[in-house]
């Protein structure tokens, strides 16, 4: 892994960043201050980003590459758009390390550590809630589309094996 310094000023990242759902509808200053508490993060394939029982209590944004994601008993499964998140689980429940994410091409992440983000105050405060509601809404409606693809599938397995 290699830290990236943020140029604030490097309007061809700022754009990208634009572009991320978590952050489109906030103004450029609030997401240069967000940065600011943030590590640019990357990582070459193969690197574990997180997992192996290390807990670092960070929401992740993946702005470039391709990261799997994999828990124990579970099929894992591959981020590579802009915006996917990973970690939010971490930062909700304290410190939750069930899953193993690893790059499978060069990545660039954002990470976002909770206690950077409660140290710039209200701005701060306010900036990680809208962060973290938002993320918990798209992560859910994510999976809940992935529970209802897997219950269809158990459910034909289901109807196969009593026909």
């Amino acid at each position: 892994m290699k830290e990236v310094p943020f140029d604030p000023e490097n309007n061809c990242f700022m754009k990208r960043l634009r572009c991320v759902p978590a952050f489109d509808a906030l103004p450029d200053d609030h997401i240069r201050l967000a940065m600011n508490a943030a590590s640019l993060r990357r990582y070459d394939p193969g690197e574990v980003i997180m997992g192996d029982g290390v807990c670092e209590r960070q929401v992740h944004f993946l702005i470039a590459g391709e990261v799997e994601v994999s828990g124990i008993g579970e099929e894992p499964y591959r981020l590579d758009r802009l915006g996917d998140v990973f970690g939010e689980v971490s930062v909700e429940d304290g410190c939750s390390c069930s899953s193993r994410v690893t790059a499978l091409r060069r990545s660039l992440v954002v990470a976002f550590d909770e206690d950077a983000l409660g140290a710039m105050g209200d701005v701060g405060k306010i900036f990680t809630q809208a962060i973290i509601y938002r993320i918990f809404a798209e992560v859910l409606a994510m999976r809940l589309k992935e529970a209802d693809r897997r219950i269809a599938k158990l459910q034909a397995e289901l109807d196969d094996l009593r026909n």
